[in-house]
């Protein structure tokens, strides 16, 4: 299952609303552990959803760096 399906997946599980605020501050908080680059990758892809290709344009570096940054990041995110 790639990150994408993982994220969706985790919205469908039920959790109570406190657990829920709690797992969002969690994702903020290690949100802003990223540094400017890997927050740029982030939110053009999932937020604007911009493709790969598209960010490697907009960023202006090579498509097969911003798949890395996208996967470090990711996994940076949920250890």
């Amino acid at each position: 299952m790639n990150q994408t399906a993982t994220l969706i997946q985790a919205e469908k599980v039920n959790v109570s609303p406190e657990e829920r605020t709690n797992w969002k501050a969690d994702i903020a908080r290690g949100i802003d552990l990223l540094d400017e680059q890997e927050k740029m990758v982030i939110a053009l892809h999932y937020h604007e959803e911009l493709t790969l290709a598209e960010i490697s344009q907009v960023l202006d570096i090579a498509e097969t760096e911003v798949k890395k940054i996208r996967d470090s990041t990711i996994q940076k995110l949920l250890s």
